[in-house]
Formats: structure tokens, sequence, C-alpha cells
């Protein structure tokens, strides 16, 4: 099971048969039943994530290559990161995370930096993030496990959460390519301190908003309220279950629309970083899913395919995504190469997260593999000028 973990096809099953298994507890009377439509759907993307994981297996194409990219070209690309960050920092005149402690008015996090280079500093940082944790445990070098922990400051200095939360879950797929196998104590060690953060997660919900509030505005059972599981856990319940509830809504409201395979291909299938900036002057209008309430904002990878071609949507999207896993497995990143596992562990989170939303098109986190692929492709040769 341990080494099923590192195959970023097999995390599509594990990510939403977990969803689907959340689901199914019904602790919210708000959350419509799955029709038969979606169980026919991922019953499809499951075969065909299963069929081409064993194909990718048979292949030997996941392989435990280490990486030996030396440390101080990572040096290099870490301090020229943190210079452009220190330009930005200039440029707006102050640190959100200052003017928080310091209780004034700032720059909201949700604004900082500078439009499309801000954009290329996260998802670099979030790669150079992975590639140098994965270094560091194959060369146990102690200056890059320095670096390794420098690189989280910007994300902390400007409340990037997803630089957090991406550079620690890629941090643990690496973590399982490099492990030789995971002892049983460790495991229950592992289990554990989930299971205390999942709970820590409800208690930190609880605080911002209001559990009251949450129980009832998201129709939380009677059952549940009643039962003796601790209602913290109802936040991830709440979390894992929504994209499949607002995914089931949208089929339920939009499955008859009229067909837009432009809004289609330009926002579900390039990088936000293109559909963001050209949308408005293309005159290409944008849709969206259909939310269960407001604040329950996403609908898995597929939900908002949906509002532009009905079912071909979901379909056509999961043929795009597979094709683009597979030719990065098969085509452009070398087992040999030093980014190999960097790319497996950054693929693996991608998957993972689409049971969210369309990770694909998301700038900081489909650039990373963008990264690996032009690192992998030069890594190995020589720049020779000619007089």
């Amino acid at each position: 099971m341990y080494r099923l973990l590192r195959n970023p096809l097999y995390i599509y099953l594990l990510g939403f048969s977990l969803s689907f298994l959340v689901y199914f507890l019904d602790w919210s009377e708000l959350y419509p039943e799955i029709s038969t439509s979606m169980i026919v759907f991922f019953s499809i993307t499951f075969f065909c994530f299963g069929a081409f994981g064993f194909v990718i297996s048979h292949l030997k194409l996941i392989q435990k290559t280490y990486s030996n990219t030396k440390s101080k070209q990572i040096v290099v690309f870490a301090t020229a990161l943190l210079f452009f960050y220190l330009i930005e920092f200039i440029i707006e005149g102050d640190i959100p995370l200052i003017s928080k402690l310091l209780g004034r008015d700032g720059v909201h996090y949700m604004e900082f930096g500078v439009p499309l280079l801000h954009g290329i500093l996260i998802s670099f940082n979030s790669f150079l993030i992975a590639h140098t944790f994965s270094t560091y445990l194959s060369t146990k070098n102690k200056q890059l496990l320095k670096v390794y922990f420098v690189l989280y400051i910007p994300a902390l200095l400007f409340f990037s959460r997803s630089i957090l939360m991406l550079g620690l879950l890629t941090s643990v797929f690496i973590y399982i390519h490099y492990s030789k196998k995971l002892k049983l104590k460790n495991q229950i060690k592992l289990v554990a301190l989930g299971v205390i953060a999942l709970y820590l997660f409800g208690v930190l919900g609880n605080l911002r908003s209001g559990g009251d509030y949450i129980y009832d505005q998201s129709k939380a059972t009677q059952e549940f309220m009643e039962s003796s599981i601790p209602k913290e856990f109802y936040w991830t319940y709440l979390y894992v279950a929504s994209p499949l509830a607002n995914f089931q809504n949208t089929v339920n409201h939009k499955q008859n629309v009229e067909k837009d395979f432009v809004g289609f291909i330009f926002y579900e299938n390039l990088p936000q970083i293109i559909s963001k900036n050209l949308g408005g002057p293309l005159n290409i209008p944008q849709k969206d899913l259909v939310r269960l309430i407001p604040w329950l904002t996403v609908g898995t990878t597929y939900a908002k395919s949906i509002s532009y071609l009905g079912w071909l949507g979901p379909y056509l999207l999961f043929l795009f995504n597979l094709l683009v896993y597979l030719a990065i497995l098969m085509f452009m990143v070398p087992t040999r190469s030093n980014y190999h596992i960097t790319t497996l562990s950054i693929l693996s989170v991608i998957i993972l997260l689409n049971i969210f939303a369309n990770m694909l098109v998301v700038t900081g986190i489909s650039f990373q593999l963008a990264y690996c692929v032009i690192f992998a492709f030069f890594e190995r040769k020589k720049i020779v000028l000619r007089t």
C-alpha cells in the first residue's frame, strides 16, 4: 500500500475515494444525493486512472532516482528568488505580517505583489522548496535543509497559504519516495498526528467563524449533533465533501446548457495567467459552478466544465488532464533526471488537490511542472560558445 502512494495516477483513486467516503457519512442535510450519472462518470475515471497507473508502474517509469543537483546552484536560485521578493516588498512599501502584528492597515495579502511577477515567484518558490527538500534527502547536505526552511519565510511575510500548503504536501510525497519502508509504529504516529491535525483544524474553524452559525447554515443533521463524535471534525467533513456536493448541484442545474467550447478551452484548459489577463480584452465570458451556499466555493476539478458543455465538459476535461499527466510521466522528465522525484511529487499533489478544483489551470501550481520540465531538459546539456 505504501508503494502505491509513489504513483501519481493512483493518488487520483485515493483522493476521490476518501472524498466519497466522507460524503457518505451524511452529516449534512444540505448535500444532494449522488446521481447515477456521477457514479458512472467517476467509475470511468477510476478505471482509466487505475489502468494507466498500472501501465506506468509496469513500464518502470517511477524510479528512486537520487537528486544530485549541486547545492551551489540551489543557493543561487534561492538568492535570486529572495532578491525579487525584496523588490516586491520595496515597491509595496509594506510587509503584511508586520502590519498585522502592529495592528495597522497594510496591503491585503490578496493584493500583495507585482502583477504577473508575483504569480511566477510563487510558483517558482513552491518548486524550489520541493526540489531543495528532494536534494537534501538525497545528499543529506544540512546547508540545503537551512535553505529549505528559509524558502518558507516569504510565504509567512505575505500570508501565502498556498506556498505553505504545497510545500508541506509535496515534501510528504518526496519523503515517501525516498523512504524504504514506514514502520508500523510510525504509521500509527502519522495517523494519530493526522487525527489531531483535523481536530485542531475544526477548533480553529470554530474560533474564526463560530460553530453554531456553520452548523446551522450547512444544515448539520440532528443525528450528528446529538452523537458523541467531536463536533470539530465536522469542518473536515464540510471541506472534503462540499466539492462533490457542489459538483452534483451543478449537474442538477446545468446539464442542458448552450455549449461554449471557446470558454471551456480558455478557462478550463489554459493557465489562469493567460485567462485572467486576456479573458476580458477578448470578451470571452466566464461561467461558474452552482454553489449550494456562497461560502462553499469549490466543486472538484470538473464542476465548472459542466457550465460550459454540460456532461461533455467533465469527460473532455478528464481526458485532457489524463493526457497531460501521461505526457509528463512518459516523455517530459526522464527517470534518470535529478528532477524525477520532484516531478512525481508535485504531480501527486496536483492530482490530489483535484478533489477541490482544477489545479492544472492554477498558475502557482501548474507552473511548477513547467520548471521541472525545463530544468530536466537543460540539466544534461552543455552550452558551447562558437567564435
